[in-house]
């Protein structure tokens, strides 16, 4: 045991512990309101792709930024960071290439969501926040069931639409194509046509900006290439941001409505223009309508699909119907051979092949569908 301190040096010692102490506490609260003082690095903004003129989907007007834009400033305020429009003069899909995917901006609102991951890994969807699609704007006193209720009226449709390949065989139906669905929004207001058939939530906005609400009615529409759930596309590396974003959608479902209802997006009940797919399937599992089917593929389809349907090309292989859309295969194929996909370079073919013919070619077509290899 070593003998105590004298007094004198007990006190120094004392001493000297005392203004270490204080020294300490002193740096520490210094480094405290240091810490406080600096300035903290804000996070980055969420950017967004965005048509400068694109009502009611963007617009630069602040005073009207449109739903996606709106939609976004939600999504960024919780995330704690701000929303940044990156304006481009067309967003359509060919515009991801030198905007998302160019790294000019984060998000791309509006994709078409079709339960499968686009081709390749640039990019990404989130799961779907809104369904958008076609829409009728009619008089509140029409009652529309199905197509034929449009008999003996004259509707407008915009060119190159689902609508106009809808209709075109449809004789009874006096078929007037405009350049933009705008325009035929507009013919409606002038009483040059009964009936605006044209993409929902441009007819809805475009009907109330006129004042036509009071007299009309927006009815949506639903089928094979009328209606798809809108997602957020991103860049394929940017799995957190995505995750982020799902979570996000999910706390703002009700928000997403009242955007909805304020720019008069269609948010009705559609009406189910798909009636064939309703009926039994005519031929299913006969092997003598499956060797006419064969038949009138080879005669009819081949030329695009190859004979007996065996493409090399996966996006024209036909055995692959099942694998690529299961249970809605039926209506899937009926919808695509009797209305034809003009984007692609496909032609209706319900003015050649009669009901009796498309079904044989789908008892064909059953019978030799590749098996999943799973």
């Amino acid at each position: 045991m070593n003998p105590p301190l004298p007094l004198p040096l007990a006190r120094s010692a004392w001493i000297r512990q005392e203004m270490a102490s204080r020294v300490l506490t002193a740096v520490a609260a210094c480094s405290v309101v240091v810490l406080a003082l600096a300035p903290t690095v804000p996070a980055a903004p969420l950017r967004v792709c965005a048509d400068p003129d694109n009502l009611p989907f963007t617009s630069s007007n602040p005073n009207e930024r449109g739903l996606y834009l709106e939609l976004a400033e939600l999504i960024a305020a919780r995330m704690g960071t701000a929303m940044e429009p990156v304006y481009f003069p067309d967003v359509g899909l060919r515009a991801l290439r030198p905007t998302l995917l160019a790294g000019r901006c984060d998000v791309f609102f509006g994709l078409p969501f079709t339960g499968e991951e686009p081709p390749g890994r640039s990019i990404r969807l989130t799961r779907p926040f809104l369904e958008v699609g076609y829409a009728l704007v009619a008089p509140k006193a029409f009652m529309f069931r199905k197509l034929e209720d449009l008999n003996g009226r004259t509707v407008g449709v915009q060119h190159a639409s689902t609508p106009q390949t809808l209709l075109s065989s449809r004789d009874a139906i006096r078929m007037v194509t405009f350049r933009t669905a705008d325009a035929a929004v507009d013919a409606l207001a002038r009483r040059e046509i009964e009936v605006a058939f044209v993409w929902g939530p441009i007819g809805g906005y475009r009907a109330a900006r006129l004042g036509l609400l009071g007299e009309y009615k927006i009815v949506s529409t639903a089928g094979f290439g009328l209606r798809a759930p809108a997602a957020i596309g991103l860049r394929g590396a940017d799995q957190a941001l995505r995750e982020r974003l799902d979570r996000e959608m999910l706390e703002l479902r009700g928000a997403v409505l009242k955007l909805g209802e304020k720019y008069h997006f269609p948010l009705d009940e559609p009406v189910d223009l798909e009636a064939p797919s309703t009926k039994p399937i005519p031929f299913d599992g006969d092997p003598t309508a499956a060797a006419e089917g064969r038949t009138l593929f080879n005669v009819h389809c081949s030329h695009c699909h190859s004979p007996n349907a065996a493409s090399p090309d996966p996006q024209r292989d036909l055995r692959r119907l099942r694998l690529r859309y299961g249970e809605r295969r039926n209506e899937v194929f009926y919808t695509t051979v009797t209305q034809g996909r003009p984007t692609k370079g496909m032609p209706p073919a319900g003015g050649v092949l009669d009901p009796d013919a498309i079904w044989k070619i789908k008892a064909f077509l059953e019978s030799v569908q590749t098996k999943a290899d799973y």
